[in-house]
């Protein structure tokens, strides 16, 4: 499949009343929140219990300690705050493994992004992938909250230097882009891994919040797996991304930003956030982020690198939510001739409740699931029909 909603998966937004847009991007390099331009709007989007989805790029960080600090101009012990009437030069050195460390790490992997693409403009973040200026970061940042990607994209580095790029490709719907820079000499990232991360894990992120370049923020995992659904400028079904949420203050400008474990290895891509909405005077970051992780972010961006067009899971149905709240799943509502799902003998109208052991509650559950697997792979649904409870072995097609 190649776009997301009803040809594919299908689905209907919650019963609740709450309702999402995106966030725009921040203006370039401005300090400044963009969320007044008529051109950054990009539609509604529908998540459960919070109140506005916003597309940024979010920066969180792991936890630091208290430092003993040592008055220079004093032969007596380290205090802490220094002793009356002296002053304080040194500092503590970084301690491996701790935020200052992994902050110094990774700062020079991490850039600041500017668009341009027609009358529109906007900023956001990056990681380096390669010394020669390979760069990950969103599809909504190199379109600048439009449609197309920009040709005008001005990346800086966290030494001041400025290099112009090319947008190599991007991919809305897992909201993916890779860039390629006119530098060379770069620092790459240290690529991690998303497949064993923990609730409670302590992150790091590092991005350009409102064009403030350089940001590091701490926070921890909060949820993994949560799906996030979000739709473009003409109100289509734009990306649902399987993320990662986390607790760390992200804002416009942030997205496309590194989200590190407490060793520098990069895990996640930092792409969205809830808000109260500007309305309620809650427009910013309330402590609920989301990044994809980067075990789908670069299965996408290596297709991308290599000129090959970017293919995703497909189970081969068309789905609903499930109208009795006391039965929640995503129910099939048709099939796919000929697709992995008809193939396993999955019956129309039966109730999918889990892939494998992950439980699904609605159907934006089943599309971040299945969107998060390789095509080919083998899984095991599990679904009720007329009351039976069943599985099937599927091979997931691909799209």
């Amino acid at each position: 499949m190649t776009q997301p909603g009803p040809p594919e998966y299908g689905h209907n937004p919650p019963s609740t009343t709450h309702t999402w847009q995106q966030m725009p991007p921040a203006a370039p390099f401005s300090g400044q929140p963009a969320s007044g331009s008529p051109n950054r709007g990009r539609g509604p989007v529908w998540f459960a219990l919070l109140a506005v989805l916003a597309l940024v790029a979010g920066l969180l960080g792991g936890l630091g300690g208290a430092a003993l600090l040592r008055d220079s101009s004093s032969t007596s012990s380290p205090v802490l705050g220094g002793a009356p009437g002296g002053r304080m030069t040194e500092q503590p050195p970084a301690e491996p493994g701790s935020v200052q460390e992994v902050a110094a790490r990774v700062l020079p992997s991490v850039v600041s992004i500017a668009v341009s693409v027609g009358r529109q403009s906007g900023s956001g973040s990056g990681v380096v992938l390669s010394a020669d200026g390979t760069i990950l970061t969103n599809a909504h940042v190199v379109s600048a909250g439009g449609t197309d990607a920009a040709r005008d994209v001005l990346v800086s580095y966290s030494n001041g230097k400025r290099a112009r790029a090319r947008v190599l490709g991007a991919d809305p719907m897992s909201d993916i882009a890779v860039i390629k820079a006119e530098s060379t000499g770069l620092t790459p990232i240290t690529v991690g891994a998303s497949d064993n991360l923990t609730v409670g894990q302590d992150v790091i992120a590092i991005g350009s919040p409102l064009g403030l370049a350089g940001t590091v923020t701490t926070g921890i995992i909060s949820a993994l797996n949560r799906p996030v659904s979000t739709t473009g400028a003409d109100g289509s079904h734009e990306s649902v991304i399987d993320a990662i949420q986390t607790d760390a203050a992200i804002n416009p400008g942030n997205s496309g930003g590194a989200l590190v474990n407490a060793a520098g290895a990069l895990i996640g891509v930092n792409s969205a956030i809830a808000t109260m909405g500007s309305s309620q005077g809650a427009s910013g970051s309330i402590g609920l982020g989301f990044a994809i992780p980067i075990d789908q972010a670069m299965r996408v961006a290596k297709q991308i690198i290599a000129g090959q067009p970017v293919t995703r899971a497909n189970l081969g149905v068309n789905v609903r939510p499930s109208p009795d709240p006391m039965a929640p799943g995503a129910v099939v509502a048709g099939l796919v001739a000929g697709g992995a799902a008809q193939q396993a003998r999955i019956p129309e109208g039966a109730v999918i409740t889990a892939v494998d052991d992950r439980t699904i509650a609605s159907s934006e559950d089943l599309v971040a699931a299945i969107r998060s697997r390789e095509p080919g792979e083998t899984v095991k649904i599990t679904y009720t029909d007329q009351g039976r409870a069943a599985t099937a072995t599927v091979k997931l097609g691909e799209a």
